[in-house]
Parts: C-alpha cells; structure tokens; sequence
C-alpha cells in the first residue's frame, strides 16, 4: 500500500513537470510546416502573374506530400519555372482572357499548379505528362526537358493545360450526350496497345481511353496544333468515315463551348496560335506550297476584309486596267497565288468578258528564298489570256516583281478566321493575303 501511494506521487510529480507553463506547446514540428524561405523573383513573378490577378498559386519547391511516393520523380530546374509558365499564361490564361473576360479564368481554373521535373513513368509502359485532381490541382511533369523555343515541346505542354481544363469545365457542365454515339464501340482501357485510331474516328490514340478523354483531346489538339494543323491531321486521314465522325465531334465541340460558355472555339484556337508563334514561330510554309497540305490561296479584296490600303489601291488599278485593255470591258473578280511545283508561284486572275463568260489568265513566276525566308519572283512565262491583258494589269504583276516578300499568318477582326498571306519585306504595312486551299 505504501509503495502504490509513491508511485502515485511520482507520477503527479512527472506530470507537473511534463506541464511547465513557460513550455510553448505552439511550436512548428520541423518538416510538418515549419520550414521557411526568402522570397524570391521568382516568387514574386508567379504571385504577380498567377496569385493576385486569378488566386493560382504556383508550387515548385519539393514537397513530398503533393506526389505519389510509390513513383521516382525529381524535383523542377528553377531556371525552368518562369519559361514555363510564361507559355502557360500567355497561351491559356491570356487566350481565355481575351475571349471571356479575366472572371472566367479566376471562377473555373485550378487554385493550384505542382511543378515536377521528370517524367512520371507508369506500369503499362506510359508516362505522365499532367494530372488534375477534382478541378483544383494541376501537376505538371518534364519541367527540367522544357524549352519554349522549341514549339514541339511548348505544344506537348499545352496539350496538357488544355485537355485538363476541358475536363473542368465539364465537369462544371457536362458535354452534350451525342458524343457519346459517334464511336461508343472505339473506347478501350487498353488504348496504350490499340493500333488504327485514326481510322476508327479518334483523334488521337489517347482519346480512344473513355468518352471524356475524347472530349478532351478533341478540344486540346484543335487549340495546340492550330487550324491549318488541325486540318493536317484530318487530311493525312485517308478513312473518309473516320474524318466525318472526326468532323462530328469537332461540330459539337465547337457548339459545346458556344452555347454553354459563350466562346468561338475557333477563335480561342487563333489566339492560341498567334501566343504560341510570339515564343515558337511557325512558318506559314510549313502548310502552304507545292506537296503541302494546302497548295493555294485565294485572294478576294471585295469579299476579304483586312487587306492594306496599299494593295488594295494596286487591285483597283488592275481592275480599271484590265477594262480598257481593248476597250474590251473585261471585269477582274479575284486573284489566286498557286503552287504547281517547287520553287514555282503562278497568279492567276479570274476574270468575265463584258458578256459575263468567265476565263483564267496566269502568269508564272520563278522563285528565289533567301536565308531569312524571304522570297522573290521573276517573270518564267505566261498564257495566251495573260498575254493579251498583261498591259492592264501592270500595277499587280509589278507590285509583285519589284518587291521582296515575307510570309505571314493574319486573322479576321474576331479572329475567327485564319489566313496566310505576303506583306513587303521593306514594308509591312504593304500586304495581301488569302483563303488557303486546293
């Protein structure tokens, strides 16, 4: 009995001395909070960009509660945080922007983006490029592989923004259900070994893993590979029934955000091209010219607006030439920059006799790149019509000689529309440019 009552004095004792009222119970546990850092520029950029205007914080220091332990991942280069999320906020935030309005980006994009360096590599054979948990956290992967000059890479992220905010978005208001029956026998959990996408109405081998990844990669590729990639891909396509189920869902899409979110997805697709081209640029050649995906430009000064003032004045002139070639009447409706072989430009006019019959006039013409891309014609031949108005049209064929020239995208006043057109190196306020085709 004597022992039990000291222990138990013993015991009151630890306590009161486990208790001290000078003790601070408050304190950080190291590695649970309580580290600290200077802020950088770096930190005072991405607050800046990301944190004030949208509430968008942006982590790049390590911190082993934000990744799956069970995968060997590597923390981000800092010098690679700003180039990324340069791109990421001009080619996604600011292109949204312009079409919706800053809200639209503060209320419905992720609170938070995780910056990893490496790849996250996963069973199966696939990787990971990016990852988004129920519309608040997006991680993005390969960070240290990142160089925003180089537009393969800088596309490859965006992909990845692009297909994650689709699934926000959705997920704040679901995709119409007929896209579900474009192709409801084409999904597979299996899709890292399926073969033949393309021709069974996918738009890539991804979007064959469920309908809203579908979804997703239909709205990321339309906005990362631009109109003229788009229509690459869909071209390259040699399976007319997958292309029309393509079509399909790009027609929903594009109703989708239309009618739920006010937005011209075609226009949000030009606004990330000319973002992505200010950083990476791309060549118009890349989808005009003999053996590309489009061999033709049509240029309409009376249907097309946007033209300079210059050019335009030089059409006019060609048209009142053209009537009193002869005093003949003839009328100039429009011209066409053709492509029928390398090193080789034809324009050809399409023109009306005074009593309404229509006939073509080409001129051929050689031409000389130099080493920054730009090009000059001289005359190689012309037709027999050409030769009997070339008189009339001297204001045209002359602006086109005495000049050298540069290629350029241009874009409608809503930007709905994309063109490829020609302004004069020494002069850019002096331009034309046209509807690509065949």
């Amino acid at each position: 009995m004597k022992k039990q009552h000291i222990l138990i004095i013993l015991f009151l004792m630890g306590l009161s001395l486990g208790c001290k009222k000078n003790e601070n119970l408050d304190r950080e546990i190291v590695g649970l909070g309580g580290d600290t850092w200077e802020q950088s520029e770096l930190d005072k950029w991405l607050y800046a960009n990301f944190t004030k205007p949208y509430n968008i914080s942006v982590k790049y220091r390590w911190d082993g509660t934000e990744y799956d332990n069970s995968k060997t991942l590597t923390p981000p280069k800092i010098e690679k945080v700003q180039p990324l999320m340069e791109v990421v906020r001009s080619c996604w935030i600011d292109a949204y922007t312009a079409e919706t309005g800053q809200n639209f980006i503060k209320r419905f994009a992720p609170k938070q983006y995780v910056l990893v360096g490496s790849l996250q590599y996963n069973s199966g054979g696939t990787v990971t490029l990016g990852e988004a948990e129920g519309g608040v956290k997006v991680t993005l992967f390969n960070v240290n592989n990142f160089d925003k000059a180089d537009r393969s890479v800088a596309k490859r992220v965006l992909k990845t923004i692009h297909h994650e905010f689709t699934h926000i978005l959705n997920q704040t208001v679901t995709y119409q259900k007929e896209f579900l029956l474009i192709t409801p026998s084409g999904y597979t959990a299996d899709w890292n070994n399926s073969t033949g996408f393309a021709a069974k109405g996918f738009i890539s081998q991804y979007a064959q893993a469920a309908p809203g990844e579908d979804y997703a990669e239909m709205v990321s590729i339309m906005l990362t590979e631009g109109k003229q990639g788009y229509e690459a891909i869909l071209k390259a396509n040699t399976t007319a029934s997958a292309v029309a189920q393509i079509r399909a869902k790009e027609q929903l899409v594009a109703s989708y955000f239309k009618e739920t979110w006010g937005i011209n997805i075609y226009a949000l697709q030009s606004r990330v091209q000319i973002a992505l081209n200010e950083t990476a640029p791309l060549s118009p050649l890349t989808y005009l010219g003999f053996g590309k995906n489009n061999t033709a430009l049509t240029v309409n000064p009376d249907n097309l607006p946007g033209l300079s003032a210059d050019f335009k004045g030089i059409f006019a002139a060609a048209k009142t030439g053209l009537a009193l070639v002869g005093n003949a009447g003839r009328i100039l409706d429009n011209i066409a920059v053709l492509y029928p072989a390398a090193n080789q430009m034809v324009l050809r006019l399409n023109c009306r006799t005074s009593t309404g019959a229509a006939f073509v006039a080409n001129f051929t013409y050689n031409v000389t790149t130099d080493a920054n891309g730009n090009i000059s014609l001289a005359l190689a031949s012309s037709d027999t019509n050409a030769g009997i108005i070339a008189s009339g049209i001297t204001s045209l064929t002359n602006y086109l000689t005495q000049n050298k020239f540069t290629y350029k995208w241009f874009y409608s006043p809503d930007y709905a529309s994309e063109y490829i057109g020609l302004f004069k190196t020494a002069d850019p306020t002096s331009f034309f440019f046209g509807v690509p085709g065949n």
